[in-house]
């Protein structure tokens, strides 16, 4: 699957603008975005953290649909180039451990959302929920269930997340 271009390859600077062919991109600080999650109260936040997982299930579906089209057309193929893109976007670096007929295992080292957040309770990464739903959801072609079952945010090395259809 390497016959795609990388991420920061495909990118154009123009007029105020980062594109990757018609999607469009905003460099923000993690720490800016997260900071407005740690400032909501426990019940805002989960509110507010599952709109955002919503909206990147939707929008991140446009982006694995762009590959798709680029090339990566089977799950594999899929895996590798999203897998490639996480970091050049600022993402971490996702590793998938485990797939299999129904369930997909994700690792990320150095999420921005962890890191952006600071320390809590609770997983906050949901912006790469958001992804790994309209992900699954196109490898297994049904509707999946995503859970952060580890957070750095919470003291875990690594984030860890599981997707089953």
């Amino acid at each position: 699957m390497n016959a795609i271009p990388a991420f920061r390859e495909r990118l154009v600077w123009d007029g105020g603008e980062i594109r990757d062919g018609e999607i469009r991109y905003l460099m923000i600080r993690p720490d800016g975005l997260m900071g407005m999650f740690a400032r909501l109260t426990e019940d805002a936040r989960e509110e507010a953290l599952e709109a955002v997982c919503a909206s990147i299930t939707e929008h991140g579906a446009k982006s694995a649909g762009a590959y798709r089209a680029m090339g990566a057309d089977d799950a594999p193929a899929l895996l590798d180039v999203i897998a490639r893109t996480a970091p050049q976007l600022g993402w971490g670096e996702w590793n998938f451990m485990e797939t299999g007929a129904r369930r997909l295992a994700l690792r990320v080292d150095n999420s921005p959302f962890a890191a952006g957040f600071g320390s809590g309770d609770s997983p906050v990464c949901a912006p790469i929920r958001g992804m790994l739903t309209a992900l699954g959801g196109m490898i297994f072609d049904c509707p999946v269930r995503v859970v952060e079952t580890d957070c750095a945010a919470c003291g875990a090395l690594s984030c860890l997340f599981v997707v089953e259809a």
